[in-house]
């Protein structure tokens, strides 16, 4: 489907992401988390940009968050973005979804975190039956994006749990560190053959593979989404 789309929000979620609520088109469906083409009208022209889903099919909007530090036209555009304004969506696309039938592990690295946050929105609003455990890396806690959803997620479901980890910030009184052997085994303790849906920059991604497979993880029960150029 291709639409045009009105905006309804713009909210800043840390010092370097924004996040923005669309109308949802009529008839509109997609499983969580899919993503879309996100065209913004820039002063450049129409740029179309692949952007993971933020939200929960469960939910009357749609929502996309995006780091936008970078400064290029594009995000400016989408850090201005005002209601009423008009977007273009295209979608949607691929095949990073959430399992409603096994026990999940999510792993984010900073922006990376919006088609987990979905996904843990999802498994909430159906009340699945599965044990959802997120394991989320920052390099403050400042950069924590949607931090207030996800605390009320966990208040809203038992099944549903948060470990935050931060790597630069003195002042973090949580864990510290990137995400390793030790945390994933820690946050997938005792879950049976869990899935594990893994979401950041590239790097960040071949790091947490390499290390489920060490894990001797089957490459089945692994599923992932890279952002490039969203740095």
């Amino acid at each position: 489907m291709i639409a045009r789309c009105e905006v309804l929000a713009n909210a800043r979620q840390t010092p370097t992401t924004h996040s923005i609520r669309i109308a949802k088109p009529r008839g509109f469906e997609f499983a969580p988390v899919q993503f879309c083409g996100l065209e913004l009208f820039t002063p450049e022209g129409g740029i179309e940009y692949p952007m993971s889903l933020a939200c929960s099919p469960t939910k009357p909007y749609l929502e996309f968050g995006a780091r936008v530090a970078s400064g290029s036209v594009w995000k400016r555009t989408f850090a201005a973005l005002k209601p009423g304004d008009e977007v273009e969506i295209d979608g949607p696309y691929g095949h990073f979804v959430l399992d409603p039938k096994r026990p999940a592990v999510l792993i984010a690295g900073g922006i990376g975190i919006t088609p987990l946050k979905g996904m843990a929105e999802f498994a909430t609003d159906q009340k699945l039956p599965i044990d959802v455990r997120l394991v989320y890396s920052n390099g403050s806690a400042a950069e924590i994006a949607y931090k207030v959803e996800l605390d009320a997620l966990e208040k809203a479901n038992p099944r549903f749990r948060v470990t935050h980890t931060v790597t630069r910030d003195p002042s973090w009184k949580g864990r510290r560190g990137r995400i390793d052997r030790a945390l994933l085994e820690e946050a997938s303790s005792g879950l049976g053959e869990p899935m594990y849906y893994l979401c950041g920059l590239p790097q960040m991604v071949e790091d947490m593979v390499e290390t489920l497979r060490a894990m001797r993880v089957p490459a089945a029960r692994v599923r992932y989404e890279e952002f490039w150029g969203y740095e």
